[in-house]
């Protein structure tokens, strides 16, 4: 278990439908150990325009092997057009800490697979 096997991903959402929706989803599907949020006021261009808008950031903590599932899970829920979906692997971090982002995620396929293979 590796610091650099986890890792904090970032997106941004406009209501609190949103947030509830992609959250609950995460969780339930053991796609994330903890969502964290916070309001936040952004200011970007978009279409030619420069815009100013409150959003909630939504910090997502889980594995560098879940990325894509949660990536694709943000996706489909989201309702932004262009989402942000950033991935910011941990340099460091205690060990039950990560140790509990462990149990709480689904398994990696690839680790379980191996591991039924050497007791067989």
């Amino acid at each position: 278990m590796e610091a650099s096997d986890y890792c904090t991903i970032t997106t941004t959402t406009d209501n609190d439908e949103n947030v509830e929706l992609i959250t609950q989803t995460l969780l339930q599907e053991e796609l994330a150990a903890c969502i964290q949020k916070s309001p936040i006021e952004s200011s970007y261009r978009w279409k030619g325009k420069i815009i100013t808008s409150r959003e909630i950031r939504l910090d997502i903590k889980t594995k560098v092997s879940l990325y894509l599932q949660v990536k694709e899970t943000i996706e489909r829920l989201h309702t932004y057009e262009v989402p942000e979906i950033m991935m910011k692997r941990f340099d460091d971090a205690k060990f039950d800490y990560l140790h509990w982002i462990d149990d709480v995620t689904k398994k990696d396929p690839v680790i379980e697979c191996a591991s039924e293979e050497v007791w067989q």
